[in-house]
């Protein structure tokens, strides 16, 4: 067993238990974590928030009212998790609604084991080699004596302040006492940017990009002339 597959939490969101059972035996049989299996959007939120897993495998149909690009919807804007979607819908509407929700992959039913363990080696290669070591999910920053959890997904951008680093999330501002290049060095890359020698931001929270400057919120904040290409090199354009 890999140490990619030890460290990937999968949670499966699949209204038919008997396909969301085989492909838990998939997983596991492969080294793969199962957190949870969840038939319906209520279940996904609760088995996200309880067992932050690392991928989610997403199925269109389910039970409810909200079907999974609903879900999928609120991950990206609640948890920035990636996620593939299982599915016998390809007809033009679903794929249009498919398409804006961005998914790591898109599995078509029927499928086989491979189809399912290709997309997620896939995912997990990228996820190892963003840089060169698992993504952390939590941070705890000190505060008045006491450590404070705070969920990378929730911070916005981060800006030097010297021998320190000033991270904006949500809800709240903390100076922290490491270099930006140390915290670059700890966060996701694959969903954060170095847009400046001063700042980097989460791309999940940028509003508009104009005339040299990232918008997230009531923030603008410059677009440095050294990271202009990467910069536009990862965000995508139509």
């Amino acid at each position: 067993m890999t140490q990619t597959k030890q460290a990937l939490r999968i949670l499966i969101v699949e209204d038919d238990l008997i396909i969301a059972s085989d492909i838990e035996m998939i997983l596991t049989e492969a080294g793969y974590k199962v957190v949870g299996i969840a038939t319906n959007y209520d279940d996904a939120m609760t088995a996200i928030v309880s067992n932050r897993p690392d991928l989610i495998l997403l199925d269109i149909n389910l039970e409810g009212d909200a079907d999974g690009v609903i879900v999928a919807e609120d991950i990206n804007h609640k948890f920035h998790i990636p996620f593939i979607y299982l599915t016998s819908n390809t007809d033009p509407l679903t794929i249009n609604r498919v398409k804006r929700t961005n998914p790591a992959g898109f599995i078509v039913k029927p499928f086989n084991e491979k189809d399912i363990l290709t997309n997620i080696e896939i995912i997990a290669f990228n996820r190892e080699n963003i840089i060169g070591k698992p993504v952390i999910n939590d941070l705890f920053i000190k505060e008045n004596g006491s450590l404070i959890k705070l969920e990378t997904h929730r911070i916005m951008f981060a800006k030097a302040e010297e021998n320190y680093t000033k991270v904006y999330t949500d809800e709240n501002d903390y100076l922290v006492s490491t270099t930006l290049k140390k915290l670059a060095e700890i966060l996701n890359m694959a969903h954060f940017i170095r847009i400046h020698r001063s700042f980097i931001v989460n791309m999940n929270y940028i509003d508009r990009i104009q005339n040299g400057y990232v918008f997230i919120g009531k923030h603008r904040l410059p677009i440095g002339r050294r990271y202009h290409d990467d910069f536009f090199n990862r965000i995508k354009k139509l």
